[in-house]
């Protein structure tokens, strides 16, 4: 809560994400000051840098940040754990899981992983450039790995749980058709099949008024399965 500025803090995530190879100062400069003269931008990593020193300075005896072979990087006596890098190696070991049949040890993984995204990456810092495509890579893994829990729950005859999670993919991207069909699904699967309708209806309006484009084939034949009253 005291950080010296946006940049300082923005600055801090950087390094804690680009650790292999750790960033030199040029690699820097040319991320935070990239419009700016050489002199300045090195002058401006300089003052951010020594505020960045100043603030972690109340959390660690050790100094936190150094500069060694050219690099800045985090003292070597320091120890890490960041949630995205946590969210990733469950993300990974729930897909191991997942592709040799291990159903129960794939769901305790991805409920895990989901359980750590509280959010997007550097929520607080939304104009950051090289933050972006890290914040849209989690992003993107979140709502995956939502859609292969819910499936799992699915599978297993958990619809209410599967539902639950493809309201949550929908919240996040209503354009989600897949997500849409397993919901309607659920609901046919749970005796109601006015909600599964509904469901339908939501999407393609989501669809037209997001996209401009109309449902794929599969979710038009689910839609007129249900409304025949089919298993699905």
């Amino acid at each position: 809560e005291e950080w010296s500025s946006a940049r300082t803090r923005s600055l801090f995530g950087y390094l804690l994400t680009h650790r292999q190879p750790w960033p030199s100062r040029e690699v820097l400069m040319g991320v935070f000051w990239p419009e700016s003269s050489p002199k300045a931008s090195r002058n401006s990593l300089n003052v951010a840098i020594h505020g960045l020193r100043c603030v972690l300075k109340k959390a660690k005896d050790v100094p936190v940040i150094v500069y060694s072979d050219g690099t800045y990087r985090l003292h070597p006596d320091v120890r890490l754990w960041l949630d995205i890098e946590e969210f990733d190696k469950l993300v990974e070991r729930g897909r191991l899981h997942e592709d040799v049949g291990e159903t129960d040890q794939a769901t305790a993984a991805y409920e895990f992983a989901t359980g750590l995204y509280r959010g997007e990456f550097l929520a607080d810092d939304p104009y950051d450039d090289w933050a972006a495509l890290i914040r849209e890579r989690l992003r993107l893994a979140y709502l995956d790995t939502l859609g292969r829990l819910s499936n799992l729950h699915f599978n297993a005859g958990r619809y209410a749980q599967s539902a639950h999670l493809c309201r949550r993919i929908i919240e996040q991207d209503p354009c989600r058709e897949d997500a849409y069909r397993r919901l309607m699904r659920c609901y046919s699967r749970q005796g109601q099949p006015h909600l599964a309708l509904i469901q339908y209806r939501a999407c393609v309006g989501a669809l037209r008024s997001e996209l401009g484009v109309e449902p794929d084939l599969a979710t038009i034949t689910l839609h007129n399965q249900i409304r025949r009253h089919e298993s699905v």
